[in-house]
């Protein structure tokens, strides 16, 4: 059970880093620092959105509109970090000897 907590936790904070890449490179194209026409920007955002997009639908439908900002993926990497401290503070702590 210890095991399979610990994968799940790696496996959250990985997907806090792809949530983290979404949110940057969102912020690049939107600001013009790149240009989100070339092949590579968008092979990595379709990769990124591809493998972003399921937590953050819902989480989209559920916020209001902020003048154009998509604060979603930082909503879902808040409640993923939530999820984390819980998993660490009280579900592990019960599993220690």
């Amino acid at each position: 059970m210890r095991v399979l907590l610990q994968v799940l936790d790696v496996g959250l904070a990985i997907y806090v880093w792809v949530l983290v890449a979404v949110m940057v490179l969102y912020w690049l194209i939107e600001f013009g620092a790149i240009d989100a026409r070339r092949r590579a920007v968008t092979i990595i955002r379709a990769w990124l959105l591809w493998f972003a997009a399921p937590l953050l639908r819902p989480i989209r439908s559920m916020l209001p509109a902020f003048h154009g900002v998509d604060v979603s993926p930082l909503v879902a990497v808040l409640a993923i970090m939530a999820v984390r401290y819980v998993i660490a503070l009280y579900v592990l702590h019960k599993l220690l000897p």
